[in-house]
């Protein structure tokens, strides 16, 4: 009944932050995204009121000091939130309706799994119509969602720069997950994603590759050692031109770069990896592959992590998770 569930993208991402500022430096800087014009919860006013001004003023900061950012149609796709604590705080996953949503808190419960279905204020907190959370099995709060806000005004502070995003969902995220077995089977058996392949090492270390849409995926599990965290979040933007621009801003900003510009065997990404204001990795990439018709791809194995460059990629890994340790 699980497996049945329709998640149909990866739809926002919830941070801890011990400095948020820098998040909205870095992402619009660097990244190209824009503060969301609204933050959570504040009211658009009438619309095409010419008098009514939104309470954050388009600076995407609350009055929290979260900072909320915008890289498509959606009103947000990253929150930035006040911790002592770092690392994800929550990832969201939409839903069509809140039938499906329904559908899922029943399927969940029935497999013994603790949802808690969110208030009206929970859900004006992420600006979706209705939402319910659970944990995976590595620690992270899953949110599942339904009917975002929908703010069509985007625009990169960078020219002529947009992500590729949408129906798509806002990139991908690698997570650590020490039991890769529990939460490989969470994602498919439970969440119904689809396995698009898998790279092991020796030991039962590697990375799984999961997807809820064409994306090639949307989550990647990766078993390094009993770490739990994550690694980097990915955002794909429309050419390999984009990302060798961001890969410059972030040389001339001083940004350390984890991996060179490479090539991935198992999504196509022609991609380079950063560092993060929180330590962990950004990854800005282009042509990932998608897969529309799953008659077509079969999951399989593969040996080499890329065709070429990339490199620092594993030096990458062993850094992170020995900070996800600390």
């Amino acid at each position: 009944m699980g497996a049945s569930m329709e998640i149909k993208s990866l739809g926002y991402l919830g941070i801890n932050s011990k400095d948020p500022l820098s998040w909205l430096k870095f992402s619009t800087e660097i990244l190209g995204m824009m503060p969301a014009r609204a933050v959570p919860g504040e009211s658009w006013g009438m619309p095409a009121d010419p008098n009514f001004k939104i309470a954050s003023k388009g600076t995407g900061i609350a009055d929290d000091g979260s900072v909320y950012l915008k890289l498509d149609k959606h009103q947000w796709r990253v929150g930035v939130h006040p911790s002592k604590e770092e690392g994800i705080a929550y990832v969201g996953f939409e839903v069509e309706s809140e039938t499906k949503l329904l559908e899922a808190i029943e399927s969940l419960e029935s497999q013994g799994i603790k949802v808690t279905k969110g208030s009206e204020e929970d859900a004006n907190s992420r600006a979706v119509t209705g939402l319910a959370r659970l944990e995976d099995p590595a620690g992270n709060q899953v949110e599942l969602f339904y009917e975002p806000t929908i703010d069509y005004k985007f625009s990169s502070p960078i020219p002529d720069q947009e992500f590729v995003a949408d129906r798509l969902g806002l990139g991908h995220l690698m997570v650590y997950a020490s039991d890769l077995v529990k939460t490989y089977d969470f994602y498919t058996k439970t969440l119904g994603f689809k396995l698009s392949d898998y790279i092991s090492y020796l030991g039962g270390d590697g990375a799984w590759f999961v997807r809820c849409n064409p994306r090639h995926h949307s989550i990647a599990l990766a078993k390094y050692g009993d770490v739990n965290g994550v690694h980097h979040i990915m955002f794909e933007l429309n050419t390999i031109d984009d990302v060798g621009k961001a890969y410059d801003r972030a040389k001339s900003a001083g940004i350390k770069i984890s991996a060179s510009v490479g090539r991935h065997v198992n999504d196509g990404a022609f991609s380079f990896y950063m560092k993060g204001p929180d330590g962990w990795d950004i990854e800005v990439g282009a042509e990932v592959i998608k897969i529309y018709d799953d008659d077509l791809w079969t999951p399989n194995q593969f040996v080499e992590g890329d065709t070429w460059g990339h490199h620092g990629i594993m030096e990458s890994v062993e850094e992170v998770s020995l900070d996800q340790k600390k």
